[in-house]
């Protein structure tokens, strides 16, 4: 049963529109293929259509087997889910190719592909592949172009949907202008800590408010995704979310429960969050990580 307020997350200063709030649910995975063999990949694809995801998606990494063989195989072994990218690397392509290789992977997946990108940010794998890191806005820059370079390319077709996602004014910003989809990652490189920490449930709030500015008359077209680090299935949300307390070393016991990212109670319970991050945030569509592909499995049931 839905509750009338929210218990976790501070009302926000604009009102989510009532299209927002009325939008369908969709969920997505993002499957790590590092050391997975075909009949890995198969059984893992499979499963998670047979879980009631709506998205199964590959990611770019040095590491893990390459984007595009990985969500063809994707395609060919389920039958309902989209397909999409959880992302490209946009400095790893020279993006005219980009764009061809995405024309024709959406040919060959019968429009069901759903087109990630971002910057990057693993500056070894640039070093592996002899590609400059560069500056975060120089990075910026390439996403900005590569994404220019995918509208050219389906310029007198359907294009799939794009999404882009980023927590940073400038990413945020393109994402407004140039994507269907927005992806709130919800996280910021911590130098002290060597790595990414989240977001809280306030700042999420500013970081949607400027998309809606930024996309301006776009604003009622886009949908708004997020991607949550982690589901713990649990009884007892306060020991539960200490156990990611890694992922905000800095914030209070209580910030990490109503942070949006992060989902910690019973599969009733995270249900009810998740209806809550619609009706506040206007974020219909949520993406896990593989890790949480069983766990979150069993809240999607109670969504459904």
């Amino acid at each position: 049963m839905r509750r009338n307020s929210s218990t976790y997350l501070r009302p926000p200063t604009w009102s989510v529109s009532q299209a927002m709030q009325n939008k369908d649910f969709r969920f997505g995975v993002v499957l790590i293929s590092e050391g997975c063999s075909r009949t890995e990949w198969v059984a893992k694809c499979r499963r998670a259509e047979d879980l009631g995801y709506d998205v199964i998606s590959a990611p770019d990494h040095l590491n893990l087997t390459s984007p595009f063989p990985s969500v063809q195989l994707a395609a060919e072994v389920t039958e309902r889910p989209r397909i999409g990218t959880y992302v490209l690397n946009a400095c790893f392509h020279n993006p005219v190719l980009l764009g061809r290789d995405l024309r024709t992977l959406d040919d060959f997946l019968d429009g069901r592909l759903e087109v990630g990108v971002g910057t990057g940010y693993v500056e070894g794998e640039f070093a592996e592949a002899g590609i400059e890191f560069g500056s975060p806005g120089s990075r910026v820059d390439r996403l900005d172009r590569a994404l220019d370079e995918i509208h050219a390319a389906f310029r007198e077709r359907h294009r799939p949907p794009l999404l882009v996602g980023g927590h940073g004014n400038r990413v945020l910003g393109i994402a407004a202008r140039k994507a269907e989809l927005v992806s709130f990652v919800g996280a910021k490189f911590q130098p002290k800590y060597g790595r990414m920490t989240i977001a809280t449930a306030q700042q999420m709030l500013e970081r949607v408010s400027y998309v809606r500015e930024a996309a301006g008359d776009r604003a009622s077209t886009l949908e708004f995704n997020l991607l949550s680090k982690a589901t713990v299935l649990t009884g007892d949300r306060h020991t539960g979310v200490e156990s990611l307390r890694r992922y905000g070393p800095e914030l209070s016991t209580e910030e990490l429960l109503e942070a949006p990212t992060l989902f910690v109670g019973t599969a009733a319970h995270i249900a009810e969050q998740v209806h809550e991050l619609r009706d506040t945030y206007g974020i219909s569509y949520v993406t896990v990580l593989e890790h949480a592909l069983e766990p979150f499995g069993e809240v999607i049931e109670h969504l459904r």
